[in-house]
């Protein structure tokens, strides 16, 4: 058995069809690159958007639509398409068998891919446990180090896993904090930050946030029908707008029509930007346990998402998300409270007639529940 400790981690190839980053909100195009605060001109302008990639048109692979061939080896992606026998018209992609537990595995091997690559020993985020088990995981697997930016509330568990994976653990009291944090430690020429660092919030880094698109690819090819609505919850958007990037990619590769997306939140945030509040609004409210998808921002991106889709926001909120999570666990399902959300948002959706009775729903479980324990 080679030993460990003189393992060399592979190297990562970028996609020669990978051309640019383009901003979301103003279409302003960049060369691929390391932008932490999302577009620059929006930057200046104080109306914070973040970029996505932007591949050669002869592209025509969806492999070639990724911005890495290759990225550290865990075992990500795959996950199973579920039918269960008392979910009518739906089916439930099982993020929750990923690697580290959640889909944030996606993300954390694109973004790890990219960062050794160009060349960064180290990589931050600031996360509220999933992000951070999963980026830990894979900058361990490909040779850099990791710090992780959480909240004093994070359990011993989650702490120990953190530590157990190499991570530098710093807590702090305030999400302002933490977002210092890992603005301070992505201003090292060491170290990319692959989460949020501006304000208003644009999200995390597209490179990572492009592995998202796979759930998508995987879900057209599983589907017993064409998929009409995707239910997945939300908090900045991320995982909304790659999953609509990959549907909207299989549509000019495949022809295939874009599932409406239904983001599930624990407040009005973007259901209050329908209403009229603006995107880079503050909107205050009590997540509960929610604590996946708190937070008092929106961003661009996850409106975009919505309204390029055709979508809604749903409000689910903390005792909703118990009578799932309790539902689910008595028929033997792990999912986090969090995944839970869209169990409540798909049954009020059914009965509002949004999601009719022949159209066939996705509903995403994107964690479970055993990391804290």
């Amino acid at each position: 058995m080679k030993d460990v400790e003189t393992y060399t981690a592979p190297e990562f190839v970028r996609s020669p069809a990978l051309r640019a980053l383009e901003c979301i909100q103003c279409s302003a195009q960049y060369p691929v690159g390391d932008h932490p605060r999302g577009c620059p001109a929006c930057d200046a302008a104080g109306r914070n958007a973040n970029l996505f990639c932007v591949y050669d048109e002869r592209a025509d692979g969806l492999e070639d639509r990724l911005p890495y061939r290759n990225t550290p080896a865990l075992g990500e992606g795959g996950t199973p398409l579920l039918r269960l026998p008392w979910l009518a018209g739906a089916s439930v992609k099982n993020e929750a068998a990923n690697p580290t537990g959640s889909h944030k595995d996606r993300f954390a091997a694109m973004a790890v891919a990219h960062a050794a690559a160009s060349g960064f020993d180290a990589v931050a985020i600031g996360s509220s446990g999933n992000a951070g088990i999963a980026l830990a995981a894979y900058a361990a697997a490909a040779g850099l180090r990791c710090t992780v930016a959480g909240f004093s509330r994070l359990p011993e568990a989650t702490r120990q896993h953190l530590t157990d994976l190499g991570a530098d653990l710093r807590l702090f009291d305030t999400d302002r904090e933490r977002v210092g944090c890992v603005r301070e430690l992505g201003a090292r020429p060491d170290t990319l930050a692959v989460s949020n660092i501006a304000t208003p919030f644009v999200g995390c880094h597209p490179v990572g946030i492009e592995g998202y698109k796979r759930i998508s690819w995987e879900i057209a090819d599983q589907a017993p029908a064409e998929v009409r609505h995707v239910v997945l919850p939300t908090c900045r958007g991320d995982l909304a707008w790659g999953v609509h990037r990959g549907f909207c990619e299989l549509s000019a590769l495949r022809g295939t029509p874009v599932p409406r997306l239904h983001l599930v939140e624990p407040i009005p945030r973007l259901a209050a930007v329908l209403d009229g509040a603006p995107v880079t609004g503050h909107f205050p409210g009590d997540s509960g346990r929610l604590y996946s998808i708190g937070g008092h921002t929106t961003t661009v991106q996850a409106h975009r998402a919505l309204t390029g889709s055709g979508g809604s926001a749903v409000v689910v909120d903390d005792a909703a998300a118990d009578v799932w999570f309790t539902r689910l666990c008595r028929r033997g399902h792990v999912w986090e409270r969090s995944s839970a959300t869209v169990f409540a948002a798909y049954e009020r959706l059914r009965a509002d007639g949004v999601i009719g009775d022949a159209e066939h729903t996705v509903l995403l479980a994107t964690s479970h529940f055993f990391k804290g324990l």
